[in-house]
């Protein structure tokens, strides 16, 4: 059985074969090819559509391959209710968790005095404090994503230890949302847009390593922290979303792709804030500002423009620097 959509040839093992069922899956694959001067044979048969494709570049056809099926792909729960449900009853499981941490009766303490602390994260990405929009250009487009508000949800877990120091870990979950306009310009065909796309999401978990400092300021059990550190950081997936405009003349249809260039990326973090000490029976707070910036690029955007045999593709790197406000809810002992 294979579970795969491609294989070597079996009679010619200089060349690998793609195979779609799906009559737009083959159209536009054959499309994307031709876009990366992919060089092919196409076959037919019994419903079939094959591609051969040269081993030399396997690498730009599989690129391809990869991004029909993100583009054509269905949500992994189709059912909306479904969907939101799961989301309802993880914030369930979630809410008991902390109503069972709030309401123990056994104290959480270390002997030696140097406790634990549990928090619960809660932030808000501002654009406005440093995140730069990314132009991405060429071949007639010049398209702007803009990053918007994002959020950031999760639990983190300190270790106190002598002198103020403290270590840290946890569990987070991060939305990043991006606004996208496309202009194309061609003047050969005498072809002038500019377009809007929906927002483009992307979902990752972050495990944050940090270490840092706290600073008494001997006023209402306040103190001041700060820490830095790396973190492991997997996106759920590639991102596609694609648009058909239809305008007097011509139809056309503009796409976005954020693409990832490795599974698992380490991000720099940075938090510097201000904390209200939870005591025996009582909850504390943090309010804070934070920074993160991905080692190395890990991530990178595309938009295509399309109408009939006009097109234009352009590629950047995707800034994913992030920054914004930290809100905390500090669990008593």
């Amino acid at each position: 059985m294979r579970w795969v959509n491609h294989y070597t040839h079996p009679g010619d093992t200089r060349y690998h074969v793609f195979e779609f069922r799906e009559p737009h899956y083959s159209a536009r694959f054959m499309e994307r090819c031709d876009e990366a001067s992919v060089p092919y044979e196409r076959h037919e048969e019994e419903g079939v559509t094959m591609f051969g494709v040269p081993k030399s570049h396997f690498k730009s056809a599989m690129k391809a391959n990869h991004l029909v099926y993100a583009e054509f792909r269905s949500h992994f729960i189709p059912h909306r209710g479904w969907r939101y449900g799961l989301l309802v009853f993880t914030a369930a499981v979630l809410g008991l968790a902390l109503l069972g941490w709030l309401t123990a009766s056994s104290a959480h303490a270390q002997p030696d005095g140097l406790p634990w602390e549990l928090d619960v994260v809660a932030r808000v990405h501002v654009p406005q404090l440093g995140m730069e929009p990314t132009l991405v250009q060429g071949q007639g487009i010049d398209a702007t994503w803009t990053p918007r508000l994002g959020n950031e949800l999760g639990l983190r877990i300190h270790r106190r230890l002598k002198d103020g120091w403290t270590l840290g870990g946890g569990i987070e979950w991060v939305r990043r949302e991006h606004g996208l306009v496309l202009a194309y310009r061609n003047d050969t065909v005498g072809v002038q847009t500019q377009d809007t796309l929906p927002a483009m999401r992307s979902l990752a978990y972050r495990i944050p390593l940090l270490a840092g400092i706290r600073v008494p300021l001997s006023w209402n059990g306040l103190e001041l922290q700060a820490s830095g550190g790396l973190g492991l950081e997997w996106k759920t997936s590639e991102t596609v979303v694609s648009q058909l405009v239809q305008t007097e003349g011509a139809d056309h249809v503009i796409q976005a792709y954020q693409g990832r260039t490795r599974f698992v990326t380490v991000p720099v973090l940075a938090e510097v804030g201000l904390q209200k000490a939870a005591e025996k029976d009582r909850a504390g707070w943090y309010v804070g500002w934070f920074w993160s910036s991905p080692l190395g690029r890990d991530a990178w955007a595309e938009n295509t423009w399309q109408s009939g045999s006009v097109s234009g593709l352009a590629r950047n790197w995707l800034n994913l620097v992030v920054t914004g406000v930290d809100l905390r809810l500090v669990l008593p002992e």
